[in-house]
C-alpha cells in the first residue's frame, strides 16, 4: 500500500504561510475569539498528525518509501518551524494574544519533530546537517534542561572532577558558534545523553568498582578525550594505593575484568570521529598490564577461581603451531572482527588474542606476540583490510560449494 495523496501538514501549511504570515494583512484582522479557536485547532491537528503519520508509515512495505516519507515530513516541519520562529521576531507578534498563539504553534511543531525523531529515527539521515534555525531552537531546549539538571547532578554524583568535565563539554556544545556543520547524529546523541542524565538523577545507584555515572557514560559510549583521560587517571589512582607491583597488577586485572563486564552501546558515540570508548580504554588496560608484567618479570597474576583472568598460554613449540598464510595485521583484523561480531565469545577481546595468537605462525614469523597482533588490528592499512576481506570471501565461496 502506498502513502495516501493527502498531505497531512496541509492545515498547518496554510496557517503559517497565509493566516499568520505577518507580510500579509490577515494577521491584524484576526479576532481574539478566532485566535482562541486557532490555538485549539493547532493542538487537535498535532495529535491527529501523529496518529495518521504513525498509521500511514506502518502501512508502507518498502523501506525506500518509508525513508522518503519520513524525510519529507521531517524536512517540511523544519521549514514550517523556521518560518514560525522568524515570525515571532515581527512586531505584530509582540501582542499577547498573538504571541500565545505563536508559542502554541512553535511548541506543537517541536512536538511533531520530536515524534518523528524518536519514532522513525532509523529512517532519517543522521549525518545530514541540522538547519541553523532549528539548531538554535534545540540549543535553547538543551540549555533549559541542563540548567535544571546541573545542581541535581552535582549533588547526586558528589565528584566535582567528573561533573565539571561533563557539564563543560555539554555547555560548550550549546554555546558553540559553529552552527552550520552540526549533524543530526550529534544533536540526537546529546538529547539522549541529557535524558539519560535526568533519569540517572531520579533512580537508585548500583555500587561497583566504578561509579554509577561512569557506568552510564560507558553505556553511552561517551568517547570524549577529556573523559577518557579522566577515567584512565582514576584507574591509576586506584592501583597506586597498593605498595608493590604484584598487588597493583592484581588490582589492575580485577578492574579490567569489571570494566569488560560493563555494556557499551557501540551503535552511538559522543564523537563519531573517535574510536569507541571501550576500544580505547581496553587497549590502554592491555598496555598497562603488559608494562607491569615486564616490570615485575612474571606472567599475568591469576585471580582466584571464578574470578581469575585468563593466563597467557604456554609458549607453543613450532611443531604445534598452525601456519597462517596471512600477515600479523590481517590476522589481527579477522580476530578483532570475530570478537566484535560476537562470533568468538570470550571474557574480553584481549582473551581472544591471548588464547589464539600463540598457536599461530606466519611464513615469515614463527612467534607472534598477541599484544602486537591486537595493536596492529587498530592501525591496519587499506591493503591489509582488502586481503582480509578477500580471504573471508574465499571461505564463503568454499562453504557455498559444499
Amino acid at each position: 500500500m502506498t502513502m495516501p495523496q493527502t498531505y497531512l501538514l496541509g492545515w498547518l501549511d496554510s496557517l503559517i504561510l497565509t493566516t499568520l504570515n505577518p507580510r500579509k494583512n490577515f494577521v491584524c484582522t484576526i479576532t481574539t475569539q478566532e485566535l482562541s479557536a486557532i490555538s485549539e485547532q493547532i493542538l487537535s491537528e498535532t495529535l491527529h498528525i501523529q496518529i495518521q503519520l504513525n498509521q500511514y508509515i506502518f502501512l508502507l512495505l518498502k523501506e525506500t518509501e518509508i525513508r522518503l516519507q519520513v524525510k519529507k515530513y521531517h524536512s517540511a516541519l523544519i521549514i514550517l518551524l523556521d518560518n514560525a520562529v522568524e515570525y515571532q521576531k515581527h512586531e505584530v507578534f509582540k501582542k499577547q494574544d498573538l504571541s500565545e498563539v505563536m508559542n502554541t504553534l512553535v511548541n506543537s511543531l517541536e512536538e511533531l519533530l520530536a515524534f518523528i525523531e524518536s519514532r522513525f529515527l532509523n529512517y532519517l539521515d543522521v549525518d545530514e546537517r541540522v538547519p541553523v534555525t532549528y539548531f538554535e531552537i534545540l540549543k535553547n531546549e538543551f540549555k533549559q534542561k541542563l540548567d535544571k539538571l546541573k545542581q541535581k547532578l552535582v549533588k547526586v554524583v558528589d565528584n566535582k572532577c567528573i561533573t565539571d568535565i561533563l557539564l563543560i563539554i555539554l555547555y560548550a556544545f550549546i554555546f558553540s558558534k559553529n552552527n552550520s556543520s552540526v549533524t543530526y547524529r550529534e544533536v540526537l546523541y546529546r538529547k539522549e545523553l541529557i535524558n539519560e542524565l535526568e533519569n540517572f538523577c531520579e533512580t537508585p545507584k548500583r555500587v561497583s568498582s566504578f561509579s554509577a555515572l561512569d557506568e552510564l557514560l560507558i553505556y553511552m559510549n561517551f568517547n570524549s578525550i577529556k573523559y577518557i583521560n579522566y577515567f584512565k587517571n582514576s584507574i591509576v589512582r586506584k592501583i597506586d594505593l597498593f605498595n608493590n607491583e604484584a598487588e597493583r597488577l592484581k588490582e589492575l586485572l580485577f578492574l579490567f575484568k569489571e570494566f569488560n563486564q560493563m555494556y557499551s552501546n557501540e551503535n552511538i558515540r559522543f564523537n563519531p570521529k573517535n574510536q569507541n570508548l571501550k576500544t580505547v580504554i581496553s587497549d590502554w588496560f592491555v598496555q598497562e598490564i603488559a608494562y607491569l608484567e615486564k616490570k615485575i618479570g612474571q606472567p599475568l597474576v591469576s585471580l582466584k577461581d571464578s574470578e581469575k583472568s585468563l593466563d597467557s598460554p604456554k609458549e607453543s613449540s613450532k611443531e604445534n603451531k598452525i601456519t597462517c598464510l596471512l600477515s600479523a595485521d590481517q590476522i589481527g583484523l579477522i580476530l578483532r572482527a570475530s570478537d566484535e561480531s560476537r562470533i568468538l565469545n570470550a571474557k574480553s577481546m584481549s582473551a581472544v588474542f591471548k588464547m589464539i595468537v600463540p598457536y599461530l605462525s606466519t611464513p615469515y614469523k614463527s612467534d607472534l606476540s598477541y599484544h602486537s597482533v591486537r595493536s596492529k588490528s587498530y592501525n591496519a592499512e587499506d591493503k591489509d583490510k582488502e586481503i582480509a576481506i578477500e580471504t573471508l570471501e574465499k571461505i564463503i565461496k568454499k562453504i557455498r560449494s559444499y
